[in-house]
């Protein structure tokens, strides 16, 4: 291998005399001849020189080439074993180009070259028709992951290294970059002292921020300095790729981290806001951003934001989410209710800014008035059902039907844009609350039924369930109750509800009555001891030696009446 020293001598020598041939020197020769796969070369030798074409594709120079053109070429050997001289234009632009990068390097200059390939570990560099490799970590000052777009491109390299005997040249784009970096930061650290505007691109947008192209260096506006108003992203308010004019808020000395201001440009809307909204006043805006418990609201022209709470949002629509009934983008007009200057906080309303439609409630409508109307909405609890234009009012489920004791089976019955008649149970306009009613258009046939019937009294039921817990019934069609087990019958061993069959008809005595909770028992166990008792009362006592038996005979053929004669 030949050393650095060794070459720079070679070249020394072979540059002292052009006009003698040998081997190791570079000569002038003329083309003769070209073909597709060599060019031959007349160097004034007893022979004449074939150059492979792909050398001069290498170099970059295929398509100049033409017959007479006079090119400078390496001589390798005077001649090989067929007897014929072997040169190199390759080589030649080579050992040229090695003798000015060697000046250029020793000299710590830097060199432009031509980004040619991808490599695995870099790219390919062509400078001065020779190459050099560029690795990745010295590409860019932070990791690139793509370097497509370098592909083809011409940059200012610095040489870092290079190895003659090995023909490695290795350069650098990142230290351009760098220093770049460095004379562009120390500018800005200069106009920094004044709060200077600089311009910059937008480059790449994170949840906190964007990152800002000011010309070699970036800088980072954080998400709180792009807008006075409150923003949820920073495409809110910057465009990937335009230019605009920020304010360098601090530029730190240890690293090459610059904050940058947008909002900054603007005066603060805060410090005169009493110039610019007043308490009670009505002005126009749009919706930002909605949360679960409310929506912000831009003011137009005043880059103020404000949040209507959902319980401003609307006199009628309660325990709606605000998305049901507003949308991003929605321009629309707000109430100033309140201004936290210290705080920095506006409360606006959105229904504030219509009358109150609860108002003059008691003087258009009265407690147990009858109204048609128009359901709605339907809910789990019940039915929404519109009073008037601007108010609805509720129908719980447990005011749907008098005989439906949870109201979920009647509650199936209904949907919504049904006409239906309800009476108005309550006006409460402090709480903002209306309440129907259904069941209560006509009387509660509970009360109906029991109004002349008292402890005591035998009623008819109808079985309708049996159970493990006794027997359910309905009397009268349409009220049901328990009878429990151990009211089946007085005897324990007759109290077996296999003793019952569904739809069977029994009579039984009404052992309590609770017309305020629409509640009553009935058993059976107390009609039969009171009709034993009875029985002992009109046929016999204890004190007589009557047993039972005796007596229901008596009283069978009592009833059986006088036999014939």
């Amino acid at each position: 291998m030949i050393s650095n020293d060794e070459y720079s001598k070679l070249l020394d020598q072979q540059f002292e005399n052009k006009n003698i041939i040998a081997a190791n020197k570079i000569i002038s020769g003329t083309i003769l001849k070209i073909s597709e796969q060599h060019i031959t070369v007349d160097i004034g030798y007893k022979s004449e020189g074939q150059i492979p074409k792909e050398e001069f594709i290498n170099s970059g120079s295929s398509d100049e080439l033409k017959t007479g053109q006079v090119i400078e070429v390496f001589v390798e050997k005077l001649e090989d074993r067929e007897g014929n001289i072997k040169v190199s234009h390759e080589k030649a632009i080579k050992m040229k180009s090695w003798e000015k990068l060697q000046k250029l390097f020793d000299n710590k200059e830097r060199v432009k070259g031509f980004i040619v390939g991808k490599a695995k570990a870099g790219l390919y560099v062509k400078i001065m028709g020779t190459n050099a490799f560029l690795p990745l970590s010295q590409i860019d000052v932070r990791p690139v992951r793509d370097v497509s777009h370098l592909i083809k491109t011409e940059e200012t390299f610095e040489i870092l290294k290079m190895d003659y005997s090995k023909g490695n040249i290795v350069v650098s784009r990142k230290a351009i970059l760098e220093e770049k970096q460095k004379e562009i930061k120390n500018q800005i650290l200069e106009k920094s002292q004044n709060n200077s505007v600089v311009k910059g691109k937008v480059k790449t947008f994170t949840d906190y921020g964007a990152f800002v192209d000011l010309g070699g260096i970036d800088g980072l506006v954080h998400l709180s300095d792009i807008s006075w108003s409150r923003i949820g992203h920073p495409s809110d308010v910057l465009e990937i790729g335009k230019n605009y004019e920020f304010k360098i808020l601090k530029v730190s000395d240890d690293s090459d981290k610059i904050s940058l201001g947008y909002k900054q440009l603007k005066d603060d809307p805060w410090e005169k806001i009493e110039e610019k909204i007043k308490v009670n006043e009505i002005y126009d805006g749009k919706i930002t951003h909605i949360t679960d418990y409310g929506a912000f609201v831009q003011l137009t022209e005043k880059d103020l934001e404000g949040l209507v709470h959902s319980n401003d949002i609307s006199w009628t629509k309660k325990n709606i989410h605000p998305n049901k009934i507003l949308d991003i983008g929605f321009n629309i007009r707000v109430k100033i209710l309140e201004i936290d200057k210290e705080k920095k906080r506006i409360s606006l309303g959105i229904k504030q800014t219509e009358p109150n439609p609860w108002e003059n409630i008691l003087n258009e409508y009265s407690k147990d008035q009858t109204i048609d109307t128009e359901i709605k909405n339907i809910t789990e609890f019940g039915i929404f059902a519109k009073l008037n234009e601007n108010i609805d009012g509720l129908i719980h489920k447990n005011d749907l039907s008098w005989t439906d004791s949870n109201g979920d089976r009647t509650l199936k019955k209904y949907q919504k844009g049904q006409n239906i008649k309800v009476k108005i149970l309550e006006i409460d306009p402090e709480k903002e609350k209306i309440s129907f009613g259904i069941k209560q258009l006509s009387n509660d046939p509970f009360s109906e039924f029991f109004k002349d019937k008292s402890k005591g009294d035998v009623v008819s039921a109808k079985i309708i369930k049996i159970n493990n817990n006794g027997i359910d019934v309905e009397v009268a069609s349409f009220i049901e109750t328990t009878i429990r087990r151990k009211e089946l019958s007085k005897n324990k061993e007759e109290q077996n509800i296999s003793r019952y069959n569904e739809g069977q008809k029994i009579d039984a005595k009404i052992s309590s009555i609770d017309l305020t909770n629409r509640k009553f028992s009935l058993s059976i166990r107390q009609l039969e001891i009171d009709e034993e008792q009875s029985l002992l009362e009109k046929y016999g006592s204890k004190s007589s030696g009557s047993v039972l038996g005796d007596i229901l005979g008596k009283a069978l053929d009592e009833d059986k009446g006088p036999k014939e004669k």
